[in-house]
């Protein structure tokens, strides 16, 4: 996978006719009021995701530096290729200066071309498809993303593993999923890039209510260490029939123990989780302090980075002259969540991914990164 995908030459033919258009607009502060929109799923079963991003959006541009004023312009795109497509169009008539939110491929896939064409830059929030961005040099998209890629959760866990299980017989164990088999596989490669090779591969039927068959063969294995990939109800069933025949299992998952499914059979204590963190507690308006838990949740945060983003942007540009793009490209700026610099992808360096341990009802407790 190409890590840089423009050459010096490339990147200025790319974005200098772009300045050039947009310079007129943006040689001078004008104190005019900076429009954003936000697009996001604001309706049907994605709707409470879409609020999370929209809000944090709002609380962003509420709160901008050196007396700047932010208007946001919001857009519904429905989880879909068309709603995408007319968030792009109602952003291009009301002439916002960046847009930003985006948690479908499809409704970010039907806008690019679109938002491209009228010179206006996209901060993803939500969409992690490593062809997003992997594809920039050949479409041409202006586009730069605070969301971790797809693979950044294999690598986050890899990091965490060779870490915690350097010395140590391990094993790994999917659910038979394509996504499923696509995480371990790549763990395994990583893991194998650093000397560390797993003593047992296997997978299960996902979804059964007992796994005493492969509990035992776990057993007969010898290995009691074990990433799983898969969801939290099978974890939580296959830790509960380890216990019952005598074994202790220590077991390391990724992102999917944070779904909330079926709460039939809990997570035993001390079950880790390699996600990104999806409170913010920095953001926590009042109140006591919580600790990781505390603060708002999920899109929220990177919604506000991503709005710190654009509006600093787009103050440089009229301060400057240059095009947003370029600045986007070019600097590091200061967010809620540290400090993000994109790289030649448009991917940004931000790492949310932290380790969680499950105690008592929940993952409750931040143990590393």
């Amino acid at each position: 996978m190409t890590r840089f995908f423009l050459t010096q030459l490339r990147y200025f033919a790319a974005f200098g006719l772009m300045g050039i258009t947009l310079l007129p607009a943006q040689a001078q502060d004008t104190g005019e009021p900076i429009t954003l929109g936000v697009a996001a799923p604001l309706s049907d079963s994605a709707g409470i995701l879409g609020r999370q991003l929209a809000d944090g959006a709002r609380a962003a541009a509420a709160k901008p530096a050196d007396g700047q004023t932010v208007e946001v312009v919001e857009a519904d795109t429905k989880c879909s290729a068309e709603g995408g497509k007319q968030a792009a169009e109602s952003f291009v008539a009301m002439n916002v200066s960046v847009a930003t939110g985006f948690l479908c491929a499809d409704a970010i896939e039907a806008a690019l071309p679109i938002l491209t064409e009228a010179g206006i830059p996209t901060i993803d929030v939500g969409v992690r498809a490593n062809r997003l961005t992997d594809r920039r040099e050949r479409t041409g998209f202006l586009v730069w993303r605070v969301a971790p890629r797809s693979d950044k959760e294999a690598a986050a866990a890899a990091r965490y593993l060779a870490t915690r299980w350097k010395a140590e017989p391990f094993g790994l164990l999917e659910d038979g999923s394509i996504a499923a088999r696509a995480l371990s596989d790549a763990v395994r490669r990583l893991l194998a890039d650093q000397g560390m090779k797993p003593q047992t591969i296997d997978n299960y039927r996902p979804a059964e209510e007992k796994q005493f068959g492969l509990v035992r063969r776990l057993e007969r294995t010898g290995v009691s260490r074990f990433f799983i990939a898969g969801d939290r109800p099978d974890v939580a069933i296959i830790a509960r029939d380890a216990a019952e025949i005598g074994l202790a299992l220590d077991i390391v998952g990724g992102e999917a123990l944070f779904d909330e499914t079926s709460d039939d059979v809990p997570l035993p204590d001390g079950i880790v989780a390699v996600a990104p963190r999806i409170h913010v507690p920095e953001l926590q308006d009042g109140g006591p302090d919580e600790g990781p838990v505390a603060g708002p949740q999920g899109y929220f945060g990177p919604a506000y980075a991503a709005t710190q983003i654009a509006v600093a942007a787009v103050g440089q540009s009229r301060e400057t002259g240059r095009p947003i793009a370029e600045i986007l490209g070019d600097e590091a700026f200061q967010t809620v969540l540290g400090p993000i610099r994109f790289d030649a992808r448009g991917d940004s360096d931000l790492d949310l991914y932290r380790v969680f341990e499950w105690r008592g009802n929940g993952f409750v407790d931040e143990i590393g990164g």
